[in-house]
């Protein structure tokens, strides 16, 4: 089961793994370990990972508030995804919001309360396509595989922070700053001195032979928001193959309908906290009902 996971977060985030792989690859021969090595190991923690989610996923998603739906809510539930077998939990949550985890899907009450039956069978069939187990599979095991990139991130943003603080210092003492422009001074002062800092720090680390943990911190700014950034792209990737498998299911009017329910409620799509990692930012409800609604104009045209 956990090496078809693997498969299916390679096919659902294949260039941030490949990303990954190439940093692992890169720190490995920063310290003079095997390459083969390092892979490997990236290999097994995330099968670790992935076995030790599936475990504790429950738990987790109770911990953080979500409990069964009540008597009414799961025979809607049921009626709405029929014969699929995947546990859905229910987040007492104002935001509207679906999250596909390993082995539960999370709905927030807010979504069962705005949606009707038909626009409920519509966004609970694309939560539940099987794109989003792979898309969150992939996304654990590249956060496991970047943990030396974001520890040298952390460390550089730990040391930003001193350059604010030293920004507030020099301001406090030449006063004029401070009082002409306090906000714009501490802001861009602060990023000044937080990149000198880093960039001192750094470049001593290289100096001292400690090659991989200096570059880390001389480029990792760049390198995580990168890593991001492809991260979400991939996710609306995985939210446009779940919305095409929904249509293809005959389920598209009924997304769509979904859909427009919730842009008129809730205009954006971000969601906050670990239901943001179980459902990651994708395109603006607007825009995704309008690409279906094409698609659906284009499927049902002479």
């Amino acid at each position: 089961m956990t090496l078809a996971l693997m498969a299916a977060a390679l096919r659902r985030r294949p260039f941030t793994l490949v990303s990954t792989a190439l940093l692992l690859v890169a720190a490995a021969s920063l310290v003079g370990a095997p390459a083969p090595l390092a892979l490997a190991a990236w290999f097994a923690a995330s099968i670790v990972a992935l076995e030790l989610w599936h475990t504790v996923e429950s738990a987790v998603l109770w911990r953080i508030g979500c409990c069964t739906p009540t008597p009414a809510e799961s025979a809607r539930i049921e009626a709405a995804l029929g014969c699929l077998h995947l546990e859905v939990l229910v987040l007492d949550s104002p935001q509207l919001r679906l999250g596909r985890g390993l082995r539960h899907l999370v709905v927030t009450r807010a979504a069962l309360e705005v949606l009707d039956d038909s626009a409920l069978v519509g966004v609970l069939h694309q939560a539940a396509a099987h794109a989003h187990r792979g898309a969150f599979a992939g996304r654990v095991v590249v956060w496991l595989g970047s943990l030396p990139i974001l520890s040298a991130w952390a460390a550089s943003n730990g040391l930003a922070l001193l350059g604010r603080l030293l920004a507030v210092t020099v301001g406090s003492a030449l006063v004029i700053p401070l009082w002409l422009w306090p906000l714009g001074f501490v802001r861009w002062a602060g990023l000044a001195f937080g990149a000198i800092i880093v960039g001192l720090v750094g470049s001593a680390l290289l100096s001292s032979g400690l090659a991989a943990a200096g570059a880390g911190l001389l480029v990792a700014w760049a390198i995580v928001p990168g890593l991001r950034a492809v991260l979400a792209w991939e996710a609306r990737r995985t939210e446009r193959a779940a919305d095409q498998a929904t249509i293809a299911a005959g389920r598209g009017w009924d997304l769509l309908q979904g859909l427009e329910t919730f842009a008129e409620a809730e205009p954006m799509s971000a969601a906050s906290g670990l239901l943001g990692v179980l459902a990651p930012a994708g395109a603006p409800y607007a825009v995704r009902a309008e690409r279906i609604r094409r698609a659906l104009s284009a499927t049902s045209a002479p």
